[in-house]
């Protein structure tokens, strides 16, 4: 009845009153049914659909009581993006149907004016108004504010004690404490009540100090990025009611694969284990890949109090050793973690493959399994290098050896067809008891690492085809190509340096040569490697969730979800859900429901996954940041060496050959400097040295400011200039 409700709606020029609505949906249905007359009962469905699509923002009510769509008005529903300014911007969401009957879900970004932000604060569902002919955009009032939890400092005022919240894009908030405390303290408060103009009483959850809370430095840095922190006291009265063990009841319409040979391999300090893998070589000779995936959706229903929790955070957030899981610990690290040796609900997917790693058919089912062995990384690199691991490991050494086989099939299969592959080490910091950074080591990606990696993106692509092949509503993970405006750059600094590159912008875009670029092109160049590399990332188009496929760039995959982490990510768990309502659900009917009702809500999901995605890797960079200063802050006045990465006006960047990285100010260089844009060059106007991207410097570290995340060096001397142009070397194109 909605899709009638919506053709009348979006068909009639004017708003409309309710008894004008049965009227044109009674005319649309009896096209197709001439006997057709609209019932008592289907009068109060379609009451239903509007009040429903009034609440969703679908529509719109004139003051007269009519009915319109909110598309022909000038309001819309959208997420507030809020600065630390005060002012802002919404992302609305815009769905219709085009001409030719297909969906189409676009994205519109509005800016808004602080005057004209009516309290909203950063995160707020808001309904702005668009404007137009002159009127500038500006919200209209709050649909919905998920705010839980605040971190901020405690300060007085008269005989008050309130709380400035740290992130300030929230500090338009007035946190009123009902209870006495130390100004000066960070908190951790909830919001207990509201009384207008953004005005809260809040009760202090947690005390934070900088003298006795190990790692309390990386945990304000996180939450200065905006990350949210904790769980409701709903979701923790939630937790009582969730088993620790599979029942029997757990059983019901589920796959018995606890016979099977299947195992994790993670990271050494991994808790919360969301994957498996099992694989055995059929009769024909193929390869049957299984990936089995923590079904928690099973355990946390939707709109439930954890599942409010985990849309908020929309992610778990990794940063300087500690952890801010999506999941309480019970769930991520306890009934959902695919631990070995206990039974766990799993949603598995079984891929057949040949051994040229097509794909020759795909199930996914409801199982249940039982890991019989939880792997490191490190071991079973060491393993299939030939070195000596424990005992236990040596059964499953056939199976690793074959599984390392299939990955890279896979893997010369996805680069045949263009996909993208950065494979630069990850560093990882070493703390002392206190979370101070004392060391760091570099974690280069092995065989394992890739093997894991090479089987999700394999499940996470045929889930989506699954998905889509049914027309069910997926929530892709989207990649456009690389921007041609930073590309066009790149590939100026290449031939400002003497590393021309002899294809253009457009062949890059339309015929995927950017793994030649990357492969062939500026590859070997010695130190200059992770120079090019970081340049070259910085091209890319950032990753995003969305209902609309535009397929997925680095992986070279045409249909591409994520899946496979649901403990950790809130995409991932929206897909498991629409896999059980509308991928297993037997009643049509049900079934037919679902995948209208997912149509509407998951862009909802795939915005704010996006969003704290954004939010995440803000706070992975600025604890990444502040761990380098305060490492670096036990070396000032020793020496470096270091490739000049970046350079502007303000000075020199600096990636040391550790890979850390710092500056160089234009203040602590000799003489006055000027840069060249067209030549990537820092000029000197006295007659010094000048300095080009890709300069080997020999450094002395001067100056940390560990409150500013800041790492300053001045230049000792050039060990080698790099503005000599090179001979360029021309390369045919082939698949990689």
């Amino acid at each position: 009845m909605k899709e009638y409700v919506d053709i009348v709606l979006k068909n009639s020029k004017k708003p409309i009153d309710i008894e004008k609505i049965y009227e044109k949906v009674e005319s649309v249905i009896q096209k197709d049914n001439e006997s057709y007359t609209i019932t008592i009962e289907d009068k109060r469905k379609i009451d239903k659909i509007v009040e429903r699509g009034l609440k969703r923002i679908e529509y719109y009510q004139t003051p007269t009581g009519k009915i319109t769509p909110i598309f022909r008005t000038s309001f819309r529903k959208g997420r507030f993006h809020g600065n630390r300014a005060g002012e802002g911007f919404v992302t609305a969401i815009m769905s219709f149907t085009d001409k030719e009957g297909k969906k189409v879900v676009r994205e519109e970004k509005y800016s808004i004016l602080k005057n004209d932000c009516n309290n909203a604060v950063d995160g707020d569902l808001v309904l702005v108004d668009i404007g137009g002919n002159g009127i500038k955009p500006k919200i209209e009032r709050i649909l919905n504010r998920n705010l839980v939890n605040v971190i901020g400092e405690v300060i007085k005022v008269g005989d008050n004690y309130f709380v400035k919240p740290i992130d300030k894009k929230k500090q338009q908030l007035t946190i009123l404490l009902d209870e006495e405390c130390n100004e000066g303290d960070i908190v951790s408060v909830s919001l207990e009540e509201y009384n207008e103009n953004n005005c809260y009483v809040g009760k202090i959850l947690r005390v934070f100090t900088h003298k006795d809370d190990a790692y309390a430095n990386q945990l304000l840095e996180a939450f200065k990025s905006g990350m949210p922190e904790g769980f409701s006291k709903e979701s923790l009265e939630q937790l009582k009611t969730i088993p620790d063990t599979v029942r029997a009841v757990d059983y019901k319409d589920r796959v018995n694969l606890t016979k099977l040979n299947i195992i994790s391999i993670d990271g050494e300090s991994t808790k919360d284990k969301d994957d498996c893998i099992s694989l055995s070589i059929l009769p024909n000779g193929n390869y049957l890949l299984g990936v089995h995936i923590a079904d928690v959706a099973y355990y946390v229903e939707k709109d439930s109090p954890i599942d409010k929790d985990a849309f908020r955070k929309g992610t778990s957030y990794y940063f300087g050793g500690l952890v801010e899981p999506q999941l309480p610990k019970k769930l991520s690290n306890g009934i959902c973690s695919l631990n070995e040796g206990v039974e766990r609900l799993t949603k598995s997917i079984f891929m057949e493959f040949d051994g040229e790693g097509n794909l020759v058919k795909k199930s996914l089912v409801p199982g249940i399994i039982k890991s019989r062995k939880s792997m490191t990384y490190e071991n079973v690199n060491d393993l299939l290098e030939g070195k000596e691991v424990d005992q236990d490991y040596y059964k499953y050494e056939s199976t690793l050896r074959k599984m390392y086989e299939l990955s890279r099939i896979l893997r010369n299969k996805r680069m045949l067809n263009n996909a993208i592959n950065f494979d630069k080490p990850e560093i990882i910091f070493e703390y002392d008891s206190e979370g101070h950074a004392i060391n760091y080591k570099l974690r280069n990606k092995g065989a394992s690492e890739s093997l894991i990696e090479e089987f999700m993106l394999a499940a996470n692509s045929n889930v989506s085809e699954l998905l889509t092949e049914k027309g069910i509503t997926c929530i892709y993970r989207i990649h456009n190509i690389p921007s041609e405006e930073r590309l066009r750059e790149f590939l100026k600094l290449l031939d400002v340096l003497g590393y021309a590159f002899p294809y253009s912008v457009d062949d890059i875009l339309e015929d995927k040569e950017l793994m030649v670029l990357l492969t062939e092109h500026i590859k070997n160049k010695g130190k200059l490697d992770n120079m090019f590399s970081t340049n070259l990332i910085k091209c890319m188009s950032h990753a995003s969730y969305n209902t609309s496929n535009i397929g997925h760039y680095g992986t070279g995959f045409d249909n591409y979800c994520h899946f496979t982490s649901p403990i950790r990510r809130l995409a991932d768990l929206a897909i498991s859900r629409i896999i059980d309502e509308c991928y297993f659900e037997k009643d049509k009917e049900k079934r037919s429901k679902n995948i209208a009702k997912w149509e509407e809500v998951a862009i909802d999901y795939a915005s704010q996954a996006s969003k704290m995605e954004r939010v995440e890797e803000e706070v992975e960079k600025s604890v990444d940041l502040y761990d380098t200063a305060v490492y670096m802050s036990s070396h000032i006045g020793e020496e470096f060496q270091g490739t000049v990465i970046c350079i502007s006006s303000n000075g020199l960047t600096i990636q040391l050959d550790n890979l850390l990285e710092g500056r160089v100010r234009t203040r602590n260089l000799n003489g006055d400097y000027t840069y060249d844009n067209s030549k990537f060059t820092l000029v000197s106007n006295s007659g010094d040295e000048d300095y080009y991207i890709g300069d080997r410097l020999k450094l002395r570290l001067v100056d940390v400011d560990i409150s500013q995340k800041s790492v300053d060096f001045e230049v000792i001397e050039k060990i080698k200039e790099n503005r000599i142009k090179n001979n360029q070397k021309v390369y045919k194109r082939q698949a990689i």
